[in-house]
């Protein structure tokens, strides 16, 4: 007979209107585990969560398609952090990365037209946003670096990775560690570009009204508490983007067609070559 497996517990979502992060509980939590982290902030006035149905008078889900096949998610008015969460078309799959704050029915309903969602990942945990939504609409398989499995407690890891994983598309997982543990960047060689997560900070010009053009880039454990990563923790970051070809970067705030390898090497350089800085180095 086949196994048959416990099933969740029915339990309630809750958003922290912090930080963006998503909790499952019995009630109302009192705290925010991702507020709470050395790299994050307390709100000064107190938590507040929100219910789905909450987020749903709150906010709307918008979308756009910012490269052929990458369509970027996002709320408005901004709610915590507020990622953008993307999802790139393929015809081997579809793979949503980040996950934003909150998806709507209509923004559900998009999602399908546009094929669903096949695998879902996450760069680090101030990005997991609404992914649980994605996993329990599209029923998706789930790939989370191991050393972030215990932030992923809204939605079931159902490909933990160590070094890297292949995805459909010819989309690659790379780890890096640095601003999470578990930091992870997502590399699409087809399309040139590199879903850096929080691994760098991109500065945008203010003389580019399309917002695709950077004029400054930086690197950070915490950039609120101005906290700076290690030699080490550079090294790794070296390491894995000397490797790739990209031309465009994303983040989970950015789309920047002008930031490659070498805008990302000569930033870790400076780090290296003396003591590692927060501060934003311009390009």
């Amino acid at each position: 007979m086949p196994q048959e497996w416990p099933s969740d517990a029915d339990l309630t979502a809750y958003l922290c209107t912090n930080c963006g992060f998503w909790q499952k509980y019995f009630r109302s939590p009192g705290r925010c585990p991702v507020c709470e982290d050395a790299r994050h902030v307390l709100p000064e006035g107190g938590y507040e969560f929100l219910t789905v149905d909450e987020m749903d008078e709150r906010v709307e889900c918008v979308w756009e398609e910012v490269e052929p096949g990458v369509w970027k998610f996002s709320v408005e008015p901004a709610v915590g952090i507020s990622p953008s969460g993307y999802l790139v078309l393929s015809e081997a799959g579809n793979v949503a990365f980040e996950g934003c704050p909150f998806y709507g029915e209509a923004a559900l309903a998009q999602i399908k037209r546009l094929g669903g969602v096949d695998f879902v990942s996450a760069s680090h945990p101030h990005t997991y946003g609404a992914v649980w939504q994605l996993v329990e609409h599209f029923g998706s398989e789930v790939a989370i670096h191991r050393d972030d499995l215990g932030w992923a407690t809204a939605f079931g890891v159902t490909l933990p990775f160590d070094e890297a994983l292949e995805l459909a598309g010819g989309l690659r997982l790379l780890h890096t560690g640095g601003h999470f543990d578990g930091h992870t960047v997502m590399h699409d060689a087809g399309r040139g570009i590199l879903f850096i997560g929080d691994a760098v900070k991109l500065e945008l010009a203010d003389s580019d009204p399309t917002g695709r053009t950077a004029d400054g880039i930086s690197a950070h454990k915490a950039f609120v508490r101005r906290v700076p990563l290690t030699p080490a923790e550079l090294g790794r970051y070296r390491a894995v983007f000397e490797e790739l070809e990209f031309q465009k970067t994303f983040t989970p705030f950015e789309q920047c067609t002008n930031v490659g390898p070498e805008e990302v090497l000569r930033l870790i350089d400076a780090q290296l070559d003396g003591r590692p800085f927060v501060g934003v180095l311009p390009l």
